[in-house]
């Protein structure tokens, strides 16, 4: 047992003597000695510049592999190991560093020798440089063959060598692309540079034995195609907000794409939402601004990509914020009406090759023509490069591929009916505002919205003009009735205009009782008489809190000499504020609970029209109590008054009701639904929407409602007990 025990430990003492006679035979191997020389860097070296003594370093262990060429690809190969086997963990990043300064000295020169914009600036950049450049260059031939005969290029040193390429092309595109939207040829010029500068280094480095022209060509022209891809992408809501200044860097962009295989368009895509959500889809931005951005993004897509999938992804954050917003549909309608403030959708309603705005077009699925025999579908969605996913908004292909930026905006809704409802309301607004019965501009904007929209959508529209037109054969008649009948004794002649209109196609209309001073409703009495003579058996219900009042307010005072001398200033206001201020002619006081007795109209609403002329300076305001006393002033007394001083007045409305107008519309559904309750006991509230959508599609009245609004509808049905809802959002008729 002794035995057995002292031969295995004399076996053992031998092995770790063999073993290290063989470690001290590696530490005296040639490469061995070579690999730590090559790390014993001096002590006053720091990491930043270690790499600066690296080619004096590889030029020694490339004449060890000259002087010992009998066996050089053993010895290559152990000379590697012992390096690598010994590198510190920064060894490769030191490789990297001298990558670039070798490249960046190479940039200098070449953008020296090609007098750049920037020239003063390079120069001073190669002064402050050109020691270090002149000592790289100097040594450059000798780095490259010691790298040659090293053969580190292709596998040890790949990585540094592709990272120093990158890092350079990518800050010398930067410095020719970033912000230079305007001028072509920039991305020739970087081309140019990669033939000139990036090939030819490239070359050097990798030495001509492993050097494959072809293949390293395209690399390099993916590589800088890529850079500069990477730079646009910085610059996309750029792009967007300058164009068409930006269309040269567009163009270049997408040919940058088409170079690298359109592989990058799924991050371009990415990378555009991520630029719409932060700089322009907030609430601090207008809905115009929202809506011109979207419009050039459209040119800017429609230039990069025809078939329309990268504009579904990019703009599909923006389709959904406009359709959230509760002013996104009179803003487009403005901006197709309005010629100083219209832009391109002004344009957009004129042009020529425009086509109408089906129902069908609204629908992704359909094409813009029917399929012939030659038709073949479209690539299997797996099968195309550059795939873009995401969701896809309601806008046709067909829309896209033609351009019609109308029928996308119209698309965002999926109806036109919104938009020919919003127009109807605007139109009712500038018809009911305009005093010199002109309607020139919108019989002109009707015609062109009819060529889109279709004729019968708006065939309201065209009776509301001719109301219009109509009432100023009616003025002119009446009036010149009543200018016959004037009387010499009579201070003025007749002077009331009225807008005469067909209120069942008109929408619903501002309504407020109102008591006019009787000097006013005498004159809307002659009116209205002649009317009904002219127009038996028609007769006139007036719409007293719509209109405009032209006054000439007189002030009087004495003068210096006792003279009493008048002040005339000229007014317009609305009849409510017209029939306040008539009672002064009699009384030159007056509390507001008096002339709310008079006119009838609320105290407060009469202490905030009130508040019109006490800012006009023509009555003074005081306190009594609970109760506010207006008094008449003199032109003195309102030239004395505080300029600054202004009083709470009423604000403008517009002349449709648009809380009434919604509400009457809604009201056409309710026999819908009690209908559909009668017959089916129970639904809930998608059940309804969808039930409205497909009976009242063929009606005068077509449902275009949300299904929030419906929700508010039917909330108010079950306020008035007409409906009642149970706790799981089943609708039933209330039973009392």
């Amino acid at each position: 047992m002794a035995t057995t025990t002292s031969s295995y430990q004399q076996l053992y003492e031998r092995r770790v003597a063999l073993a290290m006679e063989r470690a001290k035979a590696l530490q005296n191997r040639p490469t061995t000695v070579l690999a730590r020389d090559f790390f014993a860097i001096d002590n006053t070296q720091n990491n930043d510049t270690s790499w600066k003594s690296l080619p004096q370093r590889l030029l020694k262990l490339s004449n060890y592999l000259q002087n010992n060429s009998n066996n050089i690809d053993e010895q290559r190969r152990r000379l590697a190991a012992s390096i690598f086997a010994k590198a510190p963990a920064l060894f490769l990043d030191d490789f990297q560093h001298l990558f670039e300064a070798l490249l960046s000295a190479r940039q200098r020169l070449w953008e020296k020798d090609n007098n750049m914009d920037d020239s003063m600036d390079i120069e001073d950049e190669v002064e402050e440089n050109n020691e270090q450049d002149i000592q790289l260059l100097q040594q450059e031939d000798e780095l490259y063959k010691s790298l040659a005969m090293l053969g580190w290029v292709p596998i040890q040193l790949r990585r540094p060598f592709r990272e120093a390429l990158h890092t350079v092309t990518m800050r010398v595109i930067n410095g020719l692309v970033a912000g230079n939207f305007e001028e072509e040829g920039i991305l020739e010029r970087v081309l140019q540079w990669k033939n000139t500068v990036l090939l030819p280094w490239a070359f050097l480095v990798v030495g001509s034995e492993t050097f494959v022209k072809d293949q390293w060509e395209a690399q390099l022209e993916y590589a800088a195609s890529e850079c500069f891809i990477n730079v646009r992408m910085k610059e996309l809501f750029d792009l967007v907000t300058e164009y068409p200044d930006s269309l040269p860097a567009v163009k270049e962009l997408t040919v940058a794409l088409d170079r690298t295989g359109r592989l990058w368009y799924q991050q371009l895509a990415d990378e555009w939402r991520k630029a719409l959500l932060a700089r322009l889809l907030h609430p601090g931005a207008e809905t115009n601004q929202i809506i011109e951005v979207y419009i050039n993004t459209i040119k800017v897509l429609r230039e990069m990509d025809p078939s329309g999938e990268l504009l579904q992804v990019v703009t599909q954050p923006v389709r959904d914020y406009l359709k959230g917003r509760s002013d996104t549909i009179r803003c487009i309608i403005t901006s197709l009406t309005d010629e100083e403030n219209g832009g391109e959708l002004y344009e957009e309603l004129r042009r020529q090759d425009a086509k109408p705005l089906e129902e069908s077009q609204l629908d992704e699925e359909d094409d813009e023509e029917p399929p012939t025999f030659d038709w073949k579908p479209p690539p299997s969605i797996l099968k195309r490069r550059g795939v873009l996913t995401g969701q896809v908004g309601r806008v046709s292909s067909s829309s896209i591929r033609s351009g019609d930026i109308l029928a996308m905006l119209v698309g965002i809704y999926g109806s036109k009916d919104l938009f020919v409802n919003e127009y109807r309301i605007m139109l009712a607004d500038k018809l009911l505002s305009n005093l010199e019965y002109d309607t020139d501009k919108e019989v002109h904007n009707l015609e062109l919205l009819k060529l889109r929209f279709g004729e019968q959508s708006l065939r309201q529209c065209e009776v509301m003009i001719k109301d219009v037109d109509d009432s100023k054969r009616i003025h002119t008649n009446i009036q010149s009735t009543l200018e016959s009948r004037v009387r010499p004794s009579q201070d003025s002649p007749p002077a009331v205009d009225a807008t005469i209109v067909s209120h069942i196609f008109w929408p619903t209309l501002q309504r407020e009782e109102i008591k006019y001073h009787p000097s006013i409703e005498r004159k809307l009495d002659e009116f209205s008489w002649e009317y009904s003579r002219l127009k038996n058996p028609r007769r006139l219900v007036w719409m007293k809190q719509l209109g405009t009042v032209e006054l000439e307010v007189e002030a009087y005072e004495h003068d210096e000499d006792g003279e009493l001398v008048s002040h005339t200033k000229e007014v317009s206001c609305t009849p409510a504020q017209a029939t306040l201020l008539h009672y002064f002619e009699d009384t030159p006081k007056w509390t507001a609970s008096d002339l709310s007795m008079q006119t009838e109209m609320p105290e407060d609403v009469v202490r905030k029209r009130m508040g019109f002329w006490v800012n006009q300076r023509v009555l003074h305001s005081k306190r009594r109590g609970d109760d506010v006393l207006y008094t008449l002033i003199s032109a003195s007394e309102a030239d004395a008054l505080d300029q600054s001083f202004q009083q709470e007045e009423e604000d403008e409305e517009g002349a449709v009701s648009l809380g009434a107008h919604a509400e009457e519309e809604m009201k056409v559904y309710e026999s819908y639904i009690f209908g559909m309750l009668s017959n089916l006991k129970q639904l809930n509230l998608e059940r309804i929407h969808s039930n409205l959508k497909t009976f009242v599609a063929g009606s005068d009245h077509k449902y275009d409602k949300t299904p929030q609004q419906l929700v508010v509808f039917l909330q108010r049905l079950c306020k008035e007990e007409k409906l009642e809802v149970s706790n799981d959002g089943v609708y039933t008729i209330f039973k009392k």
